[in-house]
């Protein structure tokens, strides 16, 4: 099915994408707003302490730290919410997508975009990267699980 995200779109080119996506092929399916609320109103605390890790690694970058995705959503649609940040050493957005549903399967992905606005951007992300990538597949899993239970 693979619909396009389409406001992700704009922020292209980039020097770093991934995506995790999934299916939802029972009712009820699931919108951006829910897919948002369960993947950011709350942590376990091993993700907890891995922001704190991320932090500490952070801080000698002058990374600004926000502590809440609600203050980062820049646009949004019926389909699409997207959130992104940019200072001195990088840019990033991310989509979080949830398409129409077509033959019963609807598309749900988060889709994260960067780009390195200096060397020390692509030192930053490369210090954060693993942190990024667990942190990212389990809370979209998580939001899944906990949608279609």
């Amino acid at each position: 099915m693979k619909q396009k995200n389409n406001l992700i779109i704009k922020y292209l080119p980039a020097d770093y994408k991934d995506c995790f996506w999934d299916e939802i092929t029972e009712k009820p399916y699931m919108s951006v707003n829910e897919l948002f609320n369960l993947m950011f109103s709350q942590y376990p605390k091993w993700i907890m302490r891995m922001y704190y890790i991320r932090n500490l690694i952070v801080k000698p970058f002058g990374v600004k730290i926000n502590k809440s995705f609600v203050n980062m959503i820049i646009e949004q649609n019926d389909n699409e919410i997207i959130i992104g940040a940019k200072d001195k050493h990088l840019t990033f957005h991310v989509s979080l997508f949830c398409s129409d549903v077509k033959d019963k399967t609807q598309e749900v992905s988060i889709t994260t975009i960067v780009k390195y606005e200096n060397i020390l951007g692509r030192i930053y992300f490369a210090a954060i990267w693993l942190f990024h990538r667990i942190i990212v597949s389990y809370l979209f899993k998580r939001a899944i699980k906990i949608h279609n239970t």
